[in-house]
């Protein structure tokens, strides 16, 4: 069962918070493909994603600019390519070109990476002020 681990902490309250919410809804799509659930769930499930990622994104670029992050133009183009992918797997995904379950394997794959990876040197960046 997919859930919340410690080791997707970075250490900062407000993104974590964040973060936890944005994976329990990619979890929730996952789950609503497994149940067998309509396709019409699936798809608004999809679409809370895809607004919840355009918000935490905005959040967390506000929280670079705040302290000044060197590498935010870098960091915020990452969240732009991801909200294009997003974007480019919904018809296709509308279509049945892409299966739910693919749809959700991009999406928690990129969670982990990106959270592991670039999330963590931001708070760590911040902790160094």
């Amino acid at each position: 069962m997919l859930k919340w681990e410690s080791k997707y902490e970075i250490g900062n309250e407000k993104i974590d918070s964040q973060h936890r919410l944005f994976l329990s809804l990619i979890i929730d799509f996952h789950e609503t493909e497994t149940k067998g659930e309509s396709k019409e769930k699936l798809i608004r499930v999809f679409k809370e994603i895809n607004k919840y990622a355009e918000f935490h994104f905005l959040s967390e670029e506000n929280i670079m600019i705040e302290y000044n992050y060197p590498d935010y133009r870098r960091h915020a183009e990452m969240h732009k390519k991801l909200l294009e992918e997003i974007h480019e797997k919904y018809n296709p995904f509308i279509s049945g070109d892409i299966s739910a379950h693919d749809v959700f394997e991009f999406l928690f794959e990129w969670f982990v990476s990106h959270t592991a990876r670039e999330d963590k040197k931001l708070v760590g960046y911040i902790k160094n002020m």
